[in-house]
């Protein structure tokens, strides 16, 4: 009497193997976000391998933060970061030209004494500039407040005059060396930017970490090339990171 084997071919093999580690990893994945959920309800912080892709990008940028360091915010806007680079630097400079997000930066940031805040423009070159908005938006009216006369997402018939601050010269009147720098100026970043290496202030700059705001700004891409062909020039791509979410 003969007996029937079941014979797992190789393929049948894969295939299991396959749906195995698909299983396990909706189920870590699973434990992950139930264990996120509640540390983040009980206000603890989140260890490294809970964090998300963009929390451990950030991670890795304080990490390089230390207490006797000076920071550069740029587009502070409601201050959350300007919050975070304050509790690891000796001093963080930041600037939000909008009258009404600038209230809230300073009401958010207002407990820690090394923030110096500045309601004005960064830009290549001091003065005055209109600054334009979308009051359409009606949940988030000044997001993406601009300089810049090519943004896509905001009404050009709504603005009014700011201050500008030339960013090379303000680094250059610290007389510091100045750790880091993030930039989130709407359209604006390649023209600071380049005044930063013609002027050679970026020698006093270490690590400059930008937002690129390509995909709304009609004509900046062209703008990008050039200015990270010069970076590349200069040898200069060690201090740049463009990929500030």
């Amino acid at each position: 009497m003969s007996t029937a084997l079941n014979v797992i071919t190789p393929q049948v093999h894969a295939r299991l193997k396959t749906l195995e580690l698909k299983t396990n990893k909706r189920f870590t994945m699973g434990i992950r976000s139930s264990l996120r959920k509640k540390l983040i309800k009980r206000k603890i912080k989140i260890p490294y391998f809970l964090m998300n892709k963009q929390e451990k990008y950030f991670h890795r940028v304080f990490a390089k933060i230390s207490s006797h360091d000076v920071i550069i915010d740029l587009g502070a806007h409601l201050g959350k970061f300007t919050a975070e680079f304050a509790k690891r630097a000796r001093t963080v400079y930041a600037f939000e030209p909008h009258p009404d997000i600038f209230a809230s930066l300073q009401k958010n940031t207002c407990r820690f004494s090394n923030v110096v805040a500045y309601q004005k423009a960064i830009s290549d070159e001091d003065g005055e500039a209109t600054l334009y908005s979308d009051p359409s938006q009606t949940s988030r009216p000044t997001e993406g407040s601009t300089l810049s006369n090519q943004k896509r997402d905001v009404s050009y018939e709504n603005g009014f005059s700011v201050e500008t601050v030339q960013l090379s010269k303000f680094i250059q009147d610290l007389h510091l060396q100045v750790k880091l720098i993030k930039i989130d100026i709407e359209g604006m970043e390649y023209n600071v930017i380049n005044d930063l290496l013609n002027s050679g202030a970026i020698d006093l700059v270490d690590l400059v970490y930008v937002e690129d705001h390509c995909q709304y700004v009609d004509g900046l891409e062209l703008q990008r090339e050039q200015t990270l062909e010069e970076i590349r020039k200069r040898k200069l791509e060690h201090k740049f990171d463009f990929n500030w979410p």
